[in-house]
């Protein structure tokens, strides 16, 4: 039987994605409690500035450039993670992309490296970090998901799906862990006012950038933070979030209408002759 799950004082943080947004705000809010970091993205330049704020804030902080959607870079990453820290007590899958588009118009090679980044990184972090928390009966994985994750909505089919497939990786785990000592959460924010939404691949599609009730990433780090200390199965951080899960789960149907009914659905225009 594992050991109950207690945060370290000075735990090892790996964090994903943590050159902006949601990741940059975990390192900022971890390191105020003097934790370890390995802070994992694609820009250096960005990391060394979050890395340096960090220190300044009590943290310490190593970085690694990887470019995490492919699976051997992620492993590679998390491994000399593990051995710059000593171990990895919780591991913050957080780095991901969007893509908003009619299915009919996602051409496989952006749907492929949707799922590398949002799906098959997360997945590849989890299985370099899980065989030193098994041996040490102690760890937490955070995986930071979508409200989409739950219910997609128009225009969101491909990265609600690649969500969707995080959400169902997440679940068989925990179940696989039970007993384990190591714990698996799973992080669902709503629209967050990030660099996130305007790097989504949309196509020339138009669409809509909701401003009312709108998160911060420093209040996703937050719950995050929590989270951490006191392991949740499942957060959704938006009660519009939460009232869309329930409503797909007693009637789908009604879920398709309550969508249809807020969100309007503008389709691209056929070309003459399609």
């Amino acid at each position: 039987m594992g050991k109950q799950w207690v945060l370290p004082k000075k735990p090892a943080v790996v964090i994903t994605g943590a050159s902006s947004g949601i990741g940059e705000a975990c390192a900022y809010r971890f390191s105020q409690i003097g934790a370890r970091l390995a802070l994992l993205a694609r820009r250096e330049d960005r990391l060394e500035r979050v890395a340096e704020r960090s220190r300044e804030l009590g943290g310490e902080a190593h970085i690694a450039a990887v470019d995490l959607s492919g699976s051997d870079a992620t492993k590679r990453a998390v491994v000399d993670a593990e051995a710059a820290l000593g171990a990895i007590d919780v591991l913050i899958n957080n780095a991901g992309f969007g893509l908003y588009a009619p299915l009919e118009s996602v051409p496989r090679d952006d749907l492929e490296r949707l799922f590398a980044v949002n799906t098959f990184g997360p997945l590849a972090a989890i299985q370099s970090a899980l065989p030193g928390m098994r041996r040490r009966e102690r760890g937490h994985i955070i995986n930071v998901s979508s409200v989409v994750g739950k219910r997609a909505l128009p225009m969101t089919g491909a990265y609600g799906a690649s969500k969707y497939a995080l959400h169902g990786f997440s679940d068989a785990l925990r179940v696989e862990l039970r007993g384990s000592g190591v714990e698996v959460s799973v992080i669902c924010p709503g629209f967050t006012k990030t660099e996130f939404s305007d790097k989504v691949l949309d196509y020339g599609v138009e669409r809509g950038r909701p401003r009312a009730g709108a998160m911060s990433a420093e209040d996703v780090a937050d719950v995050i933070f929590e989270c951490a200390r006191r392991p949740r199965t499942e957060i959704l951080l938006t009660g519009k979030g939460r009232t869309l899960a329930w409503l797909q789960r007693i009637s789908p149907k009604l879920a398709d209408w309550a969508i249809a009914r807020t969100i309007a659905v503008r389709l691209p225009r056929l070309e003459q002759g399609s």
